[in-house]
């Protein structure tokens, strides 16, 4: 649980080396001559409750503490040790910006609500949307409009086969929200989960284009990718050029920057100029 304490000589056994047995501890060596201290101070402080660590402060001001300040080698302040399993882990030397002192941070402490979003998108990616279902809609009784949580909603909706739902709470993203670009690629993916549900397929090149949309709700987009590029080399302008249009849609929902889209957008492109 977050807290703040001033460590001492007397308590810094039971504050810090026992307490960092079950949850490492960040102790603030601080003294009121130096103007930073103040200010660090108050940010590790408000740090030590969103990201729910406990924060010991020793005052090296205080004559009695000289002891652990010899202990622990300080030699300027504002200076951060984080103790973990009574051993230092890390020595945040200086003022260091917020964002980069949270990234430090983040090493050793995890929010609660952190924690919970790991155990959705965990289940999620190993494809237990029995277990995540129920924690999406217990999580979204408390946070309805939380866009990261709609998006894990409509991934679980998709995984259990509801493309209705998934369309539907995709389909209220705006450009406005962080997750816009991952939820217009998902929507994007439900054309496939819609091929891939067809039966009775007929044809050969719609028996390819099928399975190929099947590889691709799995996941397994490099065979995606694969499969379509050997329908678009056979038949390029089957169906509209369905085959060259997928890529396209499986480029945007990896991105420009990833590895397959790079290496099929260029096979992709030979074999347009061939």
């Amino acid at each position: 649980m977050a807290k703040v304490v001033q460590v001492t000589t007397e308590n810094f056994e039971t504050e810090v080396i026992q307490a960092s047995e079950n949850r490492a501890v960040a102790v603030l060596f601080s003294s009121a001559e130096y103007p930073d201290c103040g200010p660090y101070s108050q940010l590790l402080g408000q740090l030590s409750t969103s990201m729910d660590f406990t924060l010991g402060v020793v005052s090296c001001d205080d004559r009695e503490n000289m002891q652990l300040i010899q202990a622990f080698r300080v030699r300027s302040v504002p200076e951060v040790h984080v103790v973990d399993k009574g051993q230092i882990a890390d020595v945040i030397q200086g003022v260091l910006p917020e964002e980069e002192l949270k990234k430090r941070l983040e090493k050793y402490y995890v929010s609660e609500e952190a924690r919970f979003q790991a155990a959705l998108e965990d289940a999620i990616a190993q494809k237990d949307f029995e277990q995540a279902l129920p924690m999406l809609e217990e999580a979204l009784k408390q946070k309805p409009d939380d866009k990261a949580l709609q998006l894990l909603w409509a991934k679980a909706s998709l995984g259990m086969g509801d493309t209705e739902k998934a369309k539907e709470i995709l389909s209220k993203f705006t450009e406005a929200d962080d997750q816009y670009r991952q939820a217009k690629s998902l929507l994007e993916l439900l054309d496939f989960h819609a091929e891939a549900a067809k039966k009775d397929v007929q044809g050969k090149e719609a028996i390819v284009y099928h399975e190929a949309c099947k590889l691709a709700c799995s996941e397994d987009f490099e065979s995606a990718l694969q499969a379509f590029l050997n329908l678009f080399v056979e038949a390029p302008e089957w169906n509209g050029g369905a085959a060259k249009k997928a890529m396209l849609t499986l480029f945007g929902v990896l991105g420009p920057k990833h590895e397959l889209t790079w290496k099929y957008r260029a096979k992709l492109n030979t074999m347009m100029f061939i």
